[in-house]
């Protein structure tokens, strides 16, 4: 089976999860010295928030609870992500770190609403997602031009 959708014996095996762990340690690891503590503490508990919510609802009872936290950890990456951009534009972070930080949160991204995707029976809808989930490629669509 695919491993990116097939059901997880543990949420420590979702890639989303373990990807927003380690996420949410390099923005600790990386901003220990910030004296902007507010900010600090907001994208903190915002990235562990991510991993917390894929937590929360993969036990849940029913399709509908376990949709619900998929989309909350959906939020809180979007949040980090917004905080990341704010990060850049005040040089928060060394060079290229907000840049691994915010591809870091596409993948996230991209690994729950696949999971989002899966559970809601979505899967036709989007043809080739889960394809595109796993080779991680960049692709460029051939031009209508080109002959």
């Amino acid at each position: 089976g695919n491993p990116i959708t097939m059901p997880l014996q543990r949420f420590e095996d979702s890639h989303a999860w373990i990807k927003a762990m380690h996420m949410t340690k390099r923005i600790e690891d990386l901003l220990k010295s910030s004296r902007n503590f507010g900010y600090r503490d907001q994208i903190f508990r915002a990235s562990l928030s991510i991993c917390n919510n894929i937590a929360e609802g993969y036990d849940m009872p029913t399709k509908a609870h376990r949709l619900k936290y998929l989309w909350i950890a959906k939020g809180s990456n979007n949040e980090v992500r917004s905080m990341l951009h704010y990060a850049k534009l005040q040089g928060y972070f060394p060079e290229g770190e907000a840049e691994k930080l915010l591809h870091t949160t596409d993948e996230v991204n991209r690994l729950v609403r696949t999971y989002i995707n899966d559970m809601s029976g979505n899967r036709g809808r989007v043809p080739g997602a889960v394809a595109l989930v796993l080779s991680g490629a960049n692709l460029t669509l051939p031009s209508a031009h080109a002959a």
